[in-house]
C-alpha cells in the first residue's frame, strides 16, 4: 500500500524529519512513501498572511533530501511529488514553473478564496459571516478550473471546504457529478484522503457520495493521510481501504516520473 499525502517540517507547520516519516511508512508495512509538500507560494508572487509553504530557496534542497532517502531506502519505494495552490491568477506562470520539475507527481489543491486561507483554523470563524452556500459554489468552481487547467495528476483532499463541518443547504450532487466528469475528461486523479477524520468534520475527503460518482466515472484514486507529523503516516487506512472496497474500488493508482500504475486491491 502507499501514502502519496506526506509533508515535511519546511512547510513551518509539520514536523518530523524525512527518516522518521519513513521509518514509520516501513513500521506499517507501506510498500510507497510519497512526500508532496507544499510548493513555494513565493515563486507564485502569493504571500498569504501566515506562512504555511517553504520558501523558494528551499525547493532544491527538498528535491535533492527525498531523491537521497530513496535511494538509501531499500524496503520502501520514496515518491517525490509536491502539493500546489491552484490561485486561477498564477496558472500560466506555473505551468511554466512545473514544466522542467522532476516530481512523480503534482498534487493541485485549493486552499485559497479570494486570499482567504479557508482551512487554516486561524480563520474558520469567517465561516460564521459568510453565505454557505455561495462559498460552496466558488469553491467547486475553483476545483473544477483546476481540473481543466491539466496541471496536476491529482487533485487533494477534493471537498476539504466542508473541513469545519459548516454545510450548504442546497445539494452537492450536481457539482461531484460536473467535477467528476471533467475529472475523468482530463485524465486526473483523486485521492481518498483521511486527514478529515481528525478535523472537526469527521469525515474523509472526498464524501463517500462524491467518491462514488468519481469511481462511477472512471477517475483514477490513490490513498494520501496528509501527514504533518511521523506517528499519522498510513492514519485510518484500514478503513479507508474498507470504504473504497464497499464503494466499488478494485484498484488504486501509483505514479512514477508522472506516469501512472495500477495497483489492484485485495479482498472482497
Amino acid at each position: 500500500m502507499l501514502d502519496y499525502h506526506v509533508h515535511t517540517a519546511l512547510c513551518r507547520h509539520a514536523e518530523g524529519t524525512l527518516e522518521e516519516f519513513l521509518a514509520e511508512a516501513e513500521r506499517q508495512g507501506l510498500e510507497e512513501i510519497g512526500f508532496a509538500d507544499h510548493y513555494p507560494l513565493g515563486l507564485l508572487n502569493y504571500t498569504p498572511r501566515n506562512q504555511v509553504t517553504m520558501d523558494p530557496q528551499e525547493l532544491e534542497g527538498y528535491i535533492a533530501a527525498v531523491r537521497r532517502l530513496g535511494e538509501s531506502s531499500p524496503r520502501v519505494k520514496v515518491k517525490l511529488g509536491i502539493e500546489v495552490d491552484y490561485l486561477p491568477e498564477r496558472e500560466e506562470l506555473l505551468r511554466k514553473q512545473l514544466s522542467g520539475c522532476p516530481f512523480d507527481y503534482i498534487i493541485g489543491s485549493v486552499h485559497f478564496m479570494e486570499g482567504w486561507d479557508f482551512t487554516h483554523p486561524v480563520y474558520a470563524e469567517t465561516y460564521h459571516h459568510r453565505d454557505i452556500d455561495q462559498l460552496y459554489r466558488r469553491y467547486f468552481e475553483l476545483v473544477q478550473q483546476a481540473c481543466a487547467s491539466g496541471l496536476f495528476d491529482i487533485i487533494g483532499h477534493i471537498d476539504v471546504i466542508k473541513k469545519f463541518g459548516f454545510r450548504p443547504r442546497e445539494s452537492l450532487e450536481p457539482y461531484w457529478v460536473e467535477t467528476a466528469r471533467l475529472l475523468a475528461e482530463t485524465g486526473t486523479g483523486i485521492e481518498l484522503n483521511t486527514a478529515g477524520r481528525d478535523a472537526p468534520v469527521e469525515e474523509f475527503y472526498p464524501d463517500r457520495g462524491f467518491l462514488e460518482a468519481c469511481l462511477a466515472a472512471g477517475v483514477p484514486v490513490t490513498l494520501g493521510s496528509d501527514a504533518h507529523a511521523p506517528h499519522q503516516v498510513g492514519r485510518y487506512f484500514p478503513e479507508a481501504l474498507a470504504l473504497l472496497r464497499e464503494a466499488g474500488c478494485r484498484q488504486i493508482t501509483s505514479f512514477s516520473g508522472r506516469r501512472r500504475s495500477i495497483i489492484t486491491l485485495g479482498g472482497n
